[in-house]
């Protein structure tokens, strides 16, 4: 057994910020891809997009192989599969195989978030997921914050095959030293039952009411969080008249915000709501629409300090859920079946991610940002009922 939970949440934690590297740095690297390949932006869209087609594909499959396999062995090698896609990427010459190693590194960081909530069930007490869950979840926007300042400047050093070629390298260390030095439990060492009986109990979990409306809600919350990471910057450019400088260094601040968005939001889901992981992502829905709907009102004449508060409150607000929302579905199927329960919770969940940036950037070709933002605030107020339908059957029937 390990010599404390907290060691456990360390390794995981950091399993998590080096999976995350290069996904969320992909938007800091765009202007080294576009100079390299001569690209138009369409193409990249897609290299971001890519990422999550791999992700929506295997995110079911992964949750099934953890729960299989266990933790141990999934964080192993999906750190390799990751390490190895991204160090290929920065050999290959054209831009079709780049994306092609680029969706084969969304596969493997499908099994980010499945691979350890087996060790969060099983080492947390109900009382302390919540916040354990929001730790490690805060490895993505850790990420965001790491990946953004050293990837681009190894890329103006160097060039982006550097970039990717050190992500990948990092992403196999942290992965490595997870697997490694975390002493898994023989209670977490997988179901060694067929796989026709585990897919079998997936498709019961499937059916489960109760996921189905954590799902739905997580999948209106995703679409916010998609739109913070992806036109953010582009609103405070178009509609604010901001410098892109400016505009890049209020989306850090929104990175900065969701860290604390996830630990607080954990923190609030355990003590202020009693261990309920549907009652605040209501409140979230309700908080982002606001915020959605402020930024659709941004001009040029919109002072300084209230365009920084909105952008600091979408991301502790918009992106500052997800771990919540995690813990929900790994609670749902319990130490045995979390695996599964996550898989098919954030296979809809992501799908939600991949669907969004376009539709999003569709009606603001049409109507302009201030329609897109106020349809994106509407989107997240309906949240809100599947949130209050699920709230009475998560909390109480959740694994103690």
């Amino acid at each position: 057994m390990p010599e404390s939970r907290y060691e456990v949440l360390a390794l995981f934690t950091g399993a998590m910020i080096g999976a995350s590297l290069a996904i969320m740095s992909t938007g800091a690297l765009m202007p080294f891809f576009k100079s390299a390949f001569h690209l138009d932006q369409a193409q990249l869209g897609w290299l971001l997009s890519i990422q999550f087609v791999g992700s929506v594909a295997m995110t079911s499959v992964a949750g099934l192989l953890t729960d299989r396999f266990g933790d141990k062995a999934i964080v192993r090698w999906s750190g390799v599969l990751m390490g190895v896609s991204l160090v290929a990427a920065s050999l290959v010459a054209s831009f079709s195989w780049l994306l092609v190693c680029l969706l084969v590194y969304g596969i493997g960081y499908a099994a980010v978030t499945p691979a350890g909530s087996h060790a969060i069930i099983f080492f947390f007490k109900k009382a302390d997921r919540g916040i354990a869950m929001g730790i490690r979840q805060c490895g993505v926007p850790i990420a965001g914050v790491l990946g953004s300042l050293l990837l681009p400047a190894i890329a103006l050093r160097y060039d982006y095959r550097a970039a990717l070629a050190a992500a990948g390298i990092l992403t196999f260390v942290a992965s490595t030293i997870a697997s490694q030095f975390y002493r898994e439990p023989s209670e977490l060492e997988g179901e060694r039952v067929s796989l026709r009986t585990m897919l079998d109990e997936m498709v019961q979990i499937a059916r489960e009411s109760r996921l189905i409306l954590l799902t739905l809600t997580s999948m209106v919350l995703i679409a916010g969080q998609l739109v913070l990471i992806g036109f953010l910057t582009l609103t405070l450019v178009h509609r604010a008249g901001y410098s892109l400088s400016l505009a890049l260094a209020l989306f850090t601040l929104s990175q900065v915000t969701a860290i604390f968005g996830r630990l607080s939001w954990g923190w609030l889901s355990d003590h202020l709501f009693a261990g309920s992981r549907a009652l605040p992502l209501a409140v979230v829905c309700i908080l982002a629409a606001a915020i959605a709907l402020a930024f659709g009102s941004i001009t040029a004449g919109t002072p300084p300090l209230w365009v920084a508060f909105l952008a600091a409150a979408l991301g502790f607000t918009a992106e500052g859920w997800l771990g919540v929302s995690v813990i929900g579905f790994a609670e749902i199927g319990g130490e045995e079946h979390s695996g599964s329960a996550l898989g098919v919770g954030l296979t809809w969940t992501l799908l939600a991610a991949f669907v969004t940036p376009a539709l999003f950037g569709a009606v603001a070709q049409v109507y302009g940002f201030d329609v897109a933002w106020r349809c994106l605030a509407l989107l997240q107020i309906l949240g809100v009922v599947p949130a209050l339908l699920a709230s009475r059957a998560v909390a109480p029937r959740a694994s103690t």
